[in-house]
């Protein structure tokens, strides 16, 4: 049985990738909203297959880790072209003045504001685009539509996918915790828990906004403690210690979380690289990262995510969540459990609603 559900995830798989691989030869300027873990780098591939040989190629990504995962889905499937060109979106301005034949810009839901004017400006004398991405918000849809006169021309969502074996189910399970009002922390010139130092961030913004004056500083203030919080920290030991021998990767918004968890930390300041490789090539049980992880990295084998922060950003939250959904075929019928930690605030259960836009609801349990 397991071994018939096996053959018929690869063969569909496979099919739907032709077939959005088709979808985008047909205009050769679009976007295909592919459902992460899907394979859109493989998609891609079937593409450029079908293209002449040699193509002048841009490939412009997020973060220099999906750039491994080009050149080596490149190295599997076989392709060989001496002519691609590699930039983070970041450095994409340096290829404004530029021809190429094809421009490929994965994960384009990530372009910043400046980066979306470097790509308006390469698109000018480059008509051949095929922007990637797996979780597109309307907001976000409707501004790449509007910078660079590009549109979604194909679309495969995670319900469709999870429908069609492609991926696996998935449960969430929000706990929430209230912020802590026993441990005094300082602040500056005062003692407090978290919880006070919180609450007394929430009345000067709310008197600030009532006289119509800017906040934008004491919000990010506030933010920081719900990233630094004790009571989210406790209660992502607990869970990591209660699943203390199986495979669970945890994101965190600040490296001092990360490091003060108890397992392997990566991150920016981090030594010791190899850390992340081992893991994502299922060495070890337990890894935190922070802002990094969460896009073009598949992880063997995982199910389980722990995430510690979040904000109001649904690409970024499904990015994480679906670290842990890829088709593993020797266990067809598993499900991917997400794990997020919230405080009790309200400010945060907002965001939290924003950023699960992409899910199921019916699938989100609070505990």
């Amino acid at each position: 049985m397991a071994k018939a559900l096996k053959n018929q995830s690869l063969t569909l798989r496979d099919k739907r990738q032709q077939e959005f691989a088709d979808i985008w030869l047909k205009e050769k300027h679009g976007i295909l909203n592919l459902c992460p873990r899907f394979g859109k780098i493989y998609t891609t591939i079937n593409a450029l297959e079908k293209m002449p040989d040699g193509i002048r190629i841009l490939i412009s990504y997020p973060d220099v880790k999906i750039k491994d995962s080009w050149e080596a889905d490149f190295e599997k499937r076989g392709y060989n072209n001496p002519n691609i060109t590699y930039t983070t979106h970041l450095s994409l301005k340096k290829y404004v003045d530029l021809k190429f034949d094809v421009i490929i810009i994965d994960e384009i839901h990530l372009l910043s504001d400046a980066q979306l004017d470097a790509a308006n400006e390469l698109l000018e004398d480059n008509s051949c685009v095929l922007g990637l991405t797996g979780t597109l918000s309307v907001a976000t849809e409707r501004e790449i539509e509007e910078r660079l006169d590009l549109h979604v021309i194909a679309t495969y969502s995670i319900d469709l996918a999870i429908q069609e074996g492609v991926i696996v189910d998935y449960e969430i399970n929000v706990i929430r915790v209230p912020l802590d009002d026993i441990v005094e922390v300082q602040y500056k010139t005062k003692k407090r828990t978290e919880k006070k130092q919180f609450d007394s961030y929430a009345w000067v913004i709310d008197q600030l906004e009532r006289q119509n004056r800017n906040t934008m500083f004491l919000r990010l203030s506030r933010m920081r403690i719900i990233q630094n919080s004790l009571s989210k920290l406790n209660a992502t030991k607990a869970l990591l210690k209660k699943h203390k021998d199986e495979r669970i990767l945890v994101f965190c918004g600040l490296t001092k979380i990360a490091d003060e968890l108890g397992i392997p930390s990566y991150h920016s300041k981090s030594s010791e690289k190899q850390i992340f490789n081992d893991f994502a090539e299922g060495v070890g049980n337990h890894l935190a990262v922070v802002k990094i992880g969460n896009t073009g990295v598949t992880y063997k084998p995982l199910n389980k995510v722990i995430i510690n922060y979040f904000d109001s950003n649904g690409e970024n939250l499904a990015q994480k969540i679906n670290r842990c959904m890829a088709m593993e075929y020797n266990t067809p019928d598993k499900k991917a459990h997400i794990y997020i930690i919230s405080s009790t605030e309200e400010v945060e259960a907002k965001w939290l609603k924003k950023a699960l836009e992409f899910f199921d609801k019916n699938k989100i349990k609070y505990i």
